[in-house]
Formats: C-alpha cells, structure tokens, sequence
C-alpha cells in the first residue's frame, strides 16, 4: 500500500484521483494533528485518501510542550515517512505520492521549519506528477516568532505550491499580493459537535457562577497578559472566575507570577497542564464565554470549537477572529492589547446570556460545519 490509505466505500464521490495529505497525526497531541487528522477523515466519506506523516518527532527547540504526545489518543493509518533529516526521505515520499497518482496534495503549513523538506518534496513532485495539484493548508503565513531568514525560508517553500487553502480573508488577500498568479480559498476552520451537556461538565470540573475561560496553549503571542490585566474589572462587575486553562510555554511563564499578583487572584483559576479532548469540550461546555486576546492569528481552531460549543466569543480584532466573530450574533471584539475593551467585551456578553447569541451561534455552526469544510476543499481542488 503506498500510504496509509482510509476508505468509506458507500459514500465515495467520483474524482480525478485520491487526495494525498502529509502532515502530523496523533498521538501528537497538538491542534494541527488533531485537525489534520479529523480532515483525513472527514475526505475519506468522499474520496480516496492517502495520509502520510511524519516519522520523526519534533526536536525540542521547536516544540517544548512537556506533554508532546497522548497515548490515549486513537492512532491513525498514516504512514510514518517523512524524516526533516533524509532528503531520501523526501523523495522517496514524493515517489508515493506520485504511484497513487493523487489529484491533489495537502500539506498543513504552520512553521518554516518544514520549508525545505515540503520545497523539495513540491519540487520532485512537480517532476514526477505534473497533474497532481500541491496545497498547503495555511494555519498561519508567518512564524509566530517571525524573522528575515524564516520568512525568506517560507517565500521558498510558498513559491513551490500551486495553490493555497487559507483560514481568513486577510491571509487569501495577503497571498494575492504575494503570489498573484496562485489560487487561494479562504475557508474557515470546521466547527465540531458540543462535546459535553454543560451541568455535567460544571459537575466533573468542579466549578459553578459565571465562567470566562481562555483554552489551548498560552504562548506569548496569544495575550494572555491582555485578559488578566482585566481580570479585576470582569470580576468586580460580574463576579466571574477567569479561567486559563493549557500548557503554559516557556515563552509565556511570566504570565503565572502576573496573576498571582492580581488583586483578584483567588478568582483566576490557572491550570498549567496538558487538557485531553474529553476535558477540553467540558471546559467549553461549563463556560459562558470564550476569550480570545490573540495579538496576531490567521485562524483560530478554539474559535471553530466554541462555535460549535455554541459559547459566545470575546475576540481580539484581528486575522480570521475578525470573520468568525460578528459583534452581537457570534460575540464581541475588542482592540487588541486593549484590557478595558476585552473587560467591555466580557462583561456584555455575560450581561446578555447565553441566550442573546444562541441563533447566531447555531448559524454559524452550520455554515462552518466539517462536511461544508471539506466540500468546499474538494470543489477548490477540482477547480485547479
């Protein structure tokens, strides 16, 4: 079998050929393998797919999360065969490719570091399978910690694809003028089910009142900072627990000692670990706002979960929050940097209710649901 190859035979739709994806998979625990891999899935109800990932981690430079893998998660049919350190591997993976005689190839992009591996890999492909159309699926256009010699690595890497799946508006027209003669979809990232009943999340997690729940990792550029600077206006006015809740990164340990120096730090509740799936739906189940003071992002996959939550957001005005978040139907946006307006934000949502943003919510969800995201892949990749 020249990849690990996932078939749903009843519902496969006819196409030029299978669609071929590289990128991580559990039992990496990180948001882009679980995204990848829920997409494998969900175009495998409609196509042929051939998922191929990587067969070494990560070194710990780039990914210093403490929790890198969970063994409770289900393990995919990928096949382990892209190596950052054998360009034979490179090839050899191209040559797989090429012998499934894939339609298009998807490869999630998310740092400069898989620049000249993913550059070589387009260019070989280009060569041994001109027909097979080669995307990246771009979870951001820049390295959250950008500089001259990554970006000039990822212009290398972008210059070797024929075509680019986006999360937001801004990163499609940032890609025009950029690469002008290279198509760009911009398609927002899938809301997934509730994952939990929220009394019974509130029941599990041991918590009750009014709850503002920032989710995921906490890394500088996130503006974790931003929410606790509003912490005692939120408090004050609403008597809300603030909850952080996610592997805090080296980057961002500063951030502790900043809320035990709030003067509502008994009403922080700060936990610094690895969150499985299971308790990130209850967390999104038990809250009644989502808070999300991004300084930069191009899409957000906690906002995609929170709309599929159907807990209202409190967003940072930039990148893809800017579309997912729509002032009184989806949420409230706020400057970002700008504590008084994400205590604004907070505070009116929790005046409003849940209620006041249920149908927005429920439309919002069935405008960005899996089986709208991966159609609209599919038709993009036919449109090539």
């Amino acid at each position: 079998m020249p990849g690990g190859s996932i078939r749903a035979a009843e519902t496969l739709r006819p196409t030029a050929g299978p669609i071929a994806i590289l990128g991580p998979a559990p039992p990496d625990r990180g948001g882009i393998a679980h995204e990848t891999s829920r997409l494998a899935q969900e175009l495998a109800l409609r196509t042929r797919i051939e998922y191929f990932t990587f067969s070494r981690p990560y070194p710990r430079w780039l990914d210093p999360r403490r929790f890198g893998a969970d063994p409770l998660l289900a393990p995919t049919p990928a096949a382990p065969v892209f190596d950052y350190l054998s360009p034979l591997s490179w090839r050899r993976t191209a040559e797989r490719i090429a012998a499934v005689e894939a339609q298009g190839v998807i490869v999630p992009w998310w740092t400069s570091f898989w620049a000249l591996p993913v550059r070589a890999l387009f260019r070989r492909l280009a060569h041994l399978s001109p027909r097979a159309r080669r995307l990246l699926l771009c979870h951001n256009l820049e390295d959250h910690e950008s500089g001259a010699l990554r970006r000039f690595l990822t212009a290398g890497a972008f210059s070797a694809a024929d075509a680019f799946l986006v999360h937001s508006e801004e990163d499609r027209e940032e890609l025009r003028s950029r690469f002008p003669g290279s198509p760009a979809a911009a398609i927002p990232l899938p809301a997934s089910p509730p994952g939990a009943e929220r009394e019974e999340a509130r029941r599990r997690l041991g918590v009750e009142g009014r709850i503002a729940l920032f989710l995921g990792l906490v890394r500088r550029y996130k503006g974790v900072e931003t929410l606790i600077e509003a912490a005692p206006r939120i408090v004050r006015a609403t008597g809300a627990l603030i909850v952080v809740a996610g592997e805090v990164f080296p980057d961002a340990r500063s951030l502790a000692s900043l809320r035990e120096s709030s003067p509502v730090a008994g009403s922080i509740l700060w936990e610094d670990r690895y969150l499985s799936e299971e308790e990130m739906g209850m967390w999104l189940a038990a809250c009644d706002v989502v808070v999300l003071p991004y300084r930069v992002i191009s899409g957000s996959a906690i906002a995609a979960r929170a709309i599929g939550a159907r807990r209202p957001i409190a967003a940072s005005a930039v990148g893809g929050l800017k579309d997912a978040v729509v002032p009184g139907v989806t949420g409230e946006l706020f400057a970002p940097g700008d504590a008084s307006g994400l205590a604004q934000a907070v505070i009116r949502i929790l005046e409003r209710g849940l209620s006041a943003y249920e149908s927005g919510l429920e439309r919002a969800a069935r405008e960005t649901s899996w089986s709208r995201y991966v159609e609209r892949i599919l038709d993009f990749i036919s449109s090539l």
